[in-house]
């Protein structure tokens, strides 16, 4: 019998190649298969709140935020998700759960009044939210067509917030629905009217202004806004002055450039584009030291005058502020992002660290969001009523960092509550059945473990959240937060959000 020929060098490379072509198909096929069931594996649900919506709720020191003021122990019952009496001499019906609040705190739940809801929130961010009292959220930014992967649109939010009525999904209600957001130069006012009819068929609440819009197209979509009786929001348009954004009817105004970007000397240059060229250093050092006393009162009255809301959401200042700070760089709370959001957040900041560069920039950022919280609590004690918003990724911690900037500014505690509950009900016509606890309310509330009154620090020591009366206790609260930790490391989330955003035709604009 013949020997076996030998194999030769070539035929033992082409053997390798072979051996390594497959391993390599096997790989991509393997990867491809995992990517697939990522994508396929069903989304699981955020631990669901006690299911009885009626229970008596014994020894509560009731926040009055109208008046700023705690009161003694007493007992709050709740039936069927509304307050119907407060005493210390309520007692309930046989049966009826009682939790014992141990001389806590109760207050309302609070309202974040900017927010963002993606498809993947119920997972992320809805949990994180609850566990910091958030009830209420008012959302600035709904998807660009009926429906999207990456953003909630409409019909999300409002199915979500069913849910969340029902017990049926652990989840803030959705108090405002904002259109997306009108930013095109070279949109026509025609088209911006066309558009608006399309939102509002679509069943959102209030039209959203950017930056970019220009002043025709601004002026029209500020009629359509009145003729379809939909609240006008979002930025103050480069182009546009304050007073003339008021006379047209603007309801709310966010963040805290609104004030600082009006009050310097050469506002109207810098509208008209003729401070383009400025280095952004410069730029922002001119707002702060062309501060002109007389011209920002005028706004302010005006903003008074007019009705008009403000939602400065400083922790997004003080982010650009703290572009280059290490513990803000590494805050331990961003263990609640996901890979994507994650580096989303690193990539801002850095993007800010490189047009802000050095000692020189990082005071010009310093120095301009201290100005803005100067300017927030001159408004405020001027009449413009302030709302508590976030505008950040991780926006259930970052409220209550809200709260705090607030009362930095110069606003008492008592304001920041008033502004996070009873004033955000009333921005949005809700106060007759949210925003304090007394009989005839609904039943979401925050209990805190020490008075928010003394030190605003104190909302974040929650013990329990009600929402509709279902009790998430501290326990149940953790459960929360470990869930959202877990979604923030899951690959199937994190395979989603990234399929999401690549379908989305809003990913060219985030």
């Amino acid at each position: 019998m013949p020997a076996a020929k030998e194999a030769g060098p070539t035929t033992a490379l082409r053997r390798r190649l072979r051996v390594a072509l497959r391993a390599g198909m096997i790989c991509v096929a393997g990867g491809l298969a995992l990517c697939v069931l990522c994508l396929w594996w069903p989304s699981p649900s955020a631990p669901l709140p006690d299911a009885a919506n009626s229970r008596l709720i014994v020894n509560a020191r009731i926040i009055d935020v109208r008046l700023g003021s705690a009161g003694s122990p007493t007992h709050v019952l709740v039936e069927a998700g509304r307050i119907v009496q407060v005493g210390p001499a309520v007692i309930a019906d046989a049966g009826v759960p009682v939790f014992d609040a141990a001389g806590g705190y109760l207050l309302p739940g609070f309202w974040d009044m900017h927010t963002h809801a993606f498809q993947l929130s119920p997972q992320l961010h809805f949990p994180v939210s609850v566990a910091n009292g958030i009830t209420g959220t008012r959302d600035m930014m709904d998807c660009p067509q009926d429906r999207d992967s990456l953003i909630a649109c409409v019909a999300d939010k409002r199915r979500w917030t069913r849910l969340a009525e029902t017990g049926r999904m652990t989840a803030p209600r959705f108090v405002e629905v904002a259109s997306f957001y009108f930013e095109d130069p070279a949109m026509t006012p025609a088209q911006a009217a066309a558009r608006a009819a399309v939102y509002q068929a679509r069943g959102v609440d209030a039209l959203k202004v950017y930056n970019k819009v220009a002043p025709a197209t601004y002026l029209r979509l500020a009629a359509e806004a009145r003729r379809l009786d939909m609240p006008l929001v979002g930025h103050l348009p480069k182009a546009i002055r304050l007073d003339d954004a008021l006379r047209q009817g603007q309801h709310s105004f966010e963040h805290a450039h609104l004030l600082a970007r009006h009050c310097f000397r050469d506002a109207d240059h810098w509208r008209s584009g003729a401070l383009d060229q400025l280095d952004p250093i410069e730029l922002t050092e001119r707002m702060v030291a062309g501060y002109d006393a007389a011209a920002c009162q005028r706004g302010i009255d005006a903003m008074r005058a007019a009705g008009s809301w403000w939602v400065p959401t400083h922790v997004t200042r003080e982010e650009d502020a703290r572009a280059t700070d290490p513990s803000f760089l590494d805050d331990p709370r961003l263990v609640y992002l996901d890979p994507l959001s994650r580096w989303a957040y690193k990539d801002d900041l850095a993007a800010t660290a490189a047009r802000y560069p050095g000692p020189r920039g990082h005071a010009a950022l310093n120095r301009y969001f201290d100005h803005g919280l100067a300017l927030t609590a001159a408004a405020y004690r001027a009449g413009v009523p302030v709302l508590v918003g976030t505008d950040t990724a991780i926006g259930g911690f970052r409220f209550h960092d809200e709260m705090a900037l607030l009362v930095r500014a110069g606003l008492s505690p008592a304001d920041v509550l008033r502004a996070a509950t009873l004033d955000a009900a009333r921005y949005a016509g809700k106060e007759h059945e949210h925003g304090s606890v007394e009989v005839g309310m609904l039943a979401d509330m925050v209990l805190l473990d020490a008075n928010p009154l003394e030190d605003i620090a104190h909302t974040r020591r929650i013990q329990a959240v009600f929402m509709g009366g279902r009790l998430h206790d501290r326990k149940h609260l953790d459960d929360l937060l470990a869930f959202a930790r877990a979604q923030a490391r899951s690959p199937a989330v994190s395979a989603k959000l990234v399929w999401g955003f690549l379908r989305s035709p809003v990913s060219a604009e985030l």
